[in-house]
């Protein structure tokens, strides 16, 4: 096993870098997390070790679950300032009830904790095809860190992707396999349920947007809106129609209707222009879905340009930001707008203007577009047309930092350079 781990802010010999289409260093809002507006990005070749031919990219053989163990361990030292991360979880636990008037306490058993995947491909439990969705050896590495480092029940612990439109979503056995094993009293949630798991029991009027005529679904599941806290587990890919998809748009799988906004600026912001009113914005910010989140993670195992289909060797190989391979890599964070300006600044450029791109005639290159801007709306918590924000009638100011890196040879964030405000990146690699 290998411990090498290695800062890098300024040294990357990078193949030739996409141009960056942002303007760079101009921090907006205001910075969350124990260490705020920190966001980390830790990577390790061996954990992604798919031929992109043989077998599944998430097969035992192909994804390490050593390496991922090991990505996550560091993320939490490293997002913390921890020396163990038993402490780690502690500061996470504490930060999250201090800041929402609960003291300066932990976890206590009983309390739920509620982890969103994403499962955006998966539709039935037999489900075993190479389409992009969470591994296995991610949510192990999870569930290990919560119930050996952070102390926290099985039982009091459920997993879940439960939209029902345009397709009931679905956990699969080769998840639920493998992590039921291990996790025996771990719950489960999906659409339509099925062995082992949860059907969805919605709650209405759960969450209500900031513009009324939203048609994303006022329902929530009842198990989130019952959980204390929140952990969203999400993917590092592009979208074809949002341009990307990470932590807000994770909550499509927690919402009834999800395809009734997708081609409306609402979601899909390259349609309208910037200070458009977001809908993502009111996910991020509800009480019952952003509003109670502890840990953002973004998996970037096998980081794609577009957001359906399996990862392709020749397409998704990052060349320009990494050198070369799969991606390789977790992001964690406690600011939900950092940690999604860092993943947009990292897939635009390595994808540029084909990001989100699949190929479906329906949906032409140019989802990237203006693809930042629910980001800035989420930043300020106000919107020229609607006014603040106000996501089931609370105002919910500024939800994170907003930023833009200077370049991708060097990725720095204003706090990388010594400064106060804005996001601080911590990149490593084994």
């Amino acid at each position: 096993m290998r411990y090498l781990f290695l800062f890098v802010f300024c040294t990357f010999n990078f193949t030739a870098c996409l141009a960056q289409p942002f303007t760079p260093n101009q921090p907006l809002g205001e910075a969350k997390g124990w260490c705020p507006g920190r966001v980390t990005l830790l990577r390790d070749t061996t954990a992604a070790l798919w031929d992109g031919t043989n077998g599944h990219w998430w097969d035992e053989r192909n994804t390490s679950q050593v390496a991922v163990d090991r990505l996550f361990e560091h993320s939490i030292l490293k997002i913390t300032d921890a020396k163990n991360t038993r402490k780690g979880w502690q500061r996470l636990f504490k930060y999250y009830n201090r800041t929402h008037k609960r003291g300066n306490v932990g976890y206590k058993p009983g309390e739920l904790i509620a982890i969103k995947v994403n499962l955006n491909n998966t539709f039935e439990p037999d489900d075993a095809d190479n389409d992009i969705d969470q591994s296995p050896q991610g949510l192990i590495s999870l569930l290990w860190q919560l119930t050996h480092e952070a102390g926290v029940r099985e039982q009091d612990i459920i997993v879940y992707d439960a939209s029902i439109g345009f397709r009931p979503r679905a956990i699969p056995s080769r998840i639920y396999g493998p992590v039921h094993k291990r996790f025996p009293e771990v719950r489960w949630m999906s659409a339509r349920g099925s062995l082992g798991v949860e059907p969805v029991n919605w709650v209405d009027n759960a969450i209500q947007y900031t513009n009324p005529k939203v048609e994303l679904g006022n329902a929530l599941p009842r198990a989130v809106v019952d959980a204390t806290y929140l952990i969203n587990m999400a993917l590092l890919k592009g979208h074809e129609i949002s341009g990307i998809t990470a932590c807000a748009k994770n909550h499509f799988g927690s919402i009834q209707w999800p395809f009734k906004e997708h081609n409306n600026s609402t979601v899909s912001q390259f349609r309208a222009e910037q200070g458009a009113y977001s809908a993502l914005v009111d996910l991020m910010g509800c009480p019952n879905l952003g509003g109670k989140t502890l840990l953002y993670i973004v998996e970037g195992l096998y980081g794609m340009q577009t957001n359906v289909g399996a990862p392709v060797r020749s397409r998704d190989s990052w060349h320009h930001v990494f050198g070369g391979g799969w991606s390789s890599c977790y992001l964690m964070s406690q600011d939900p707008v950092a940690i999604e300006c860092v993943c947009l600044d990292l897939l635009y450029a390595e994808f540029g203007d084909n990001l989100g791109f699949s190929g479906a005639p329906q949906f032409p290159k140019g989802s990237s577009r203006n693809s930042d801007n629910y980001l800035r709306e989420a930043a300020m918590g106000h919107n020229s047309h609607f006014g603040d924000y106000h996501p089931n009638g609370i105002l919910i100011g500024s939800l994170g930092v907003f930023e833009h890196w200077n370049n991708a040879k060097e990725m720095k964030y204003s706090r990388n350079s010594g400064k106060k405000l804005g996001i601080e990146l911590i990149y490593g690699e084994y």
